[in-house]
């Protein structure tokens, strides 16, 4: 019954078949679904007030998709006063993690019918009209901040209507929304995997950047020491540039001192290429001598020579779910402003880690 109410609230359907030759409308959907153009409309906008049966929305959308209906941006933007538009704002483009990210974000996006660009700004050096250029000139509804730690930028932003989700990043000062990986934990998950291994000397390397991101992978760090009972050793911790050519002289440096360690967790794949570069000046074997984690899994851990052993972090999921959410929050579906903390996949093992040689 509630169906045929949408379907009485247009005139009956012209039965005008749709033409091959030209993009399908709202019509051709509403047409081929029988149900209303209204109906489409906000079934396909995911619109959370719409009553109708879950096999109506289903059989509106296999319609849409048997049609390859896109819906008209600049109609949809009239209408609701959108632009079905999101940006992903970032301080650098060339780290190896933001593809996964922006994959998942970008996903989200597409699924929810939105587009979404990106924009680079150096952490702490937004130009101070850049929250009115990004929100007015580009007509976004939300903004991603990834990798920016930038309390005014984020004001600047809300101040101008805009909706705004930290993507694996928290502001002290900041009650808003953000989405966050358990860095803590995927810190801990590899000092456990080299202590089962019989690693008591590890050293590790960490980058020196902004934000907090590099205190929490600190502190998990010395939490896994503490589960693992090695608190009391002698540990290496070393803030560096994330370069594999840093990474190779502080590694060079900690394997020729007085206190060399068996194992490195690195905090990506270019320190980590860095650490193995080092040992295999020293002839040093990978893992027979010396076992090397990473904190960041790529698809490129499995190019290298040896494959790298790695923490695996649900870094599409951090894209997508944050999205949803700064989607959720544009559509009007608003909810307690707190972290959404998505815990680690686990460790991938591969040839980088082994036993503690034999003394």
């Amino acid at each position: 019954m509630h169906d045929q109410c949408h379907q009485q609230d247009e005139k009956t359907l012209q039965s005008k078949p749709h033409s091959i030759n030209s993009p399908a409308t709202l019509a051709d959907v509403a047409r081929r679904a029988e149900v209303a153009k209204s109906t489409v409309s906000r079934a396909l906008s995911n619109d959370p007030n719409l009553n109708i049966r879950e096999e109506t929305r289903l059989r509106i959308k296999a319609a849409a998709a048997e049609l390859s209906y896109m819906p008209n941006p600049n109609a949809r933007s009239l209408r609701l006063s959108r632009s079905w538009t999101l940006a992903f704002v970032v301080s650098e483009l060339d780290d190896p993690d933001f593809g996964q990210i922006i994959e998942g974000a970008h996903r989200a996006a597409v699924e929810h019918n939105y587009s979404m660009l990106i924009a680079q700004v150096e952490d702490g050096k937004a130009p101070h009209d850049f929250g009115r250029r990004i929100v007015v000139g580009s007509r976004v509804d939300g903004v991603l901040l990834g990798t920016v730690q930038d309390a005014k930028l984020v004001g600047d932003l809300a101040s101008l209507g805009a909706r705004v989700v930290m993507v694996d990043r928290e502001l002290a000062a900041d009650k808003g929304h953000s989405v966050v990986v358990d860095n803590e934990a995927g810190t801990a998950l590899a000092v456990a995997h080299l202590a089962a291994l019989g690693h008591r000397r590890i050293a590790y390397l960490s980058a020196h950047v902004t934000g907090d991101l590099a205190d929490r992978r600190r502190s998990g760090f010395l939490a896994g020491l503490s589960e693992a009972a090695l608190d009391d050793t002698v540990q290496t911790i070393r803030d560096i540039p994330p370069s594999a050519h840093d990474a190779e002289a502080v590694t060079l440096e900690i394997l020729t001192g007085p206190n060399p360690v068996t194992a490195f967790i690195a905090w990506n794949l270019p320190i980590a290429a860095g650490i193995i570069r080092a040992a295999n000046r020293l002839n040093l074997k990978v893992p027979q001598d010396v076992s090397v984690i990473s904190l960041n899994d790529t698809r490129a851990a499995d190019m290298m020579t040896p494959s790298i052993t790695a923490v695996h972090l649900p870094l599409f999921r951090l894209g997508w779910s944050a999205a949803t959410t700064l989607i959720d929050l544009i559509e009007g579906r608003n909810f307690e402003p707190k972290p959404v903390v998505l815990r680690p996949d686990g460790v991938i093992t591969r040839e980088s880690t082994g036993p503690v040689a034999r003394a």
